[in-house]
């Protein structure tokens, strides 16, 4: 591998955006209060309360696993393949619906995913 600013700093990278990631955690145990505060959304009925707490708690695995995956280099192509995807995803439907009020606060996250997925790529181009 030749030496990249990405390839040289992944296990800080890793660290950093999976901490960011797994922050979601919060979401999981406050729903309502996050949602409200963070994503300028005002969720109120059982099923959408539910969805929202899971994707917390994806994410914060997620997140984890890219913290792990800084430090396991045997795991990174795994871990960072599904965290692209995912985050590619996610940033896609934002971006599609960019200008419907119910994203207004989602728009950080789905920037911040894209830079992820920037980086991830990147990463995952060169090792391959």
């Amino acid at each position: 591998m030749m030496n990249m600013p990405i390839t040289d700093n992944i296990a800080d990278i890793l660290h950093i955006t999976g901490a960011i990631t797994a922050a979601m955690l919060v979401q999981f145990l406050l729903p309502q209060p996050f949602l409200r505060a963070i994503c300028k959304i005002d969720l109120e009925d059982e099923a959408g309360l539910f969805f929202a707490r899971h994707w917390g708690l994806l994410a914060f695995v997620m997140g984890g696993l890219l913290m792990y995956a800084g430090d396991h280099a045997e795991l990174r192509f795994a871990v960072m393949l599904a965290a692209s995807i995912e985050k590619a995803g996610f940033a896609f439907f934002v971006f599609r619906d960019f200008k419907r009020i119910h994203m207004r606060g989602l728009r950080i996250a789905a920037v911040f995913d894209t830079a992820c997925v920037l980086m991830y790529g990147a990463y995952l181009l060169e090792w391959a």
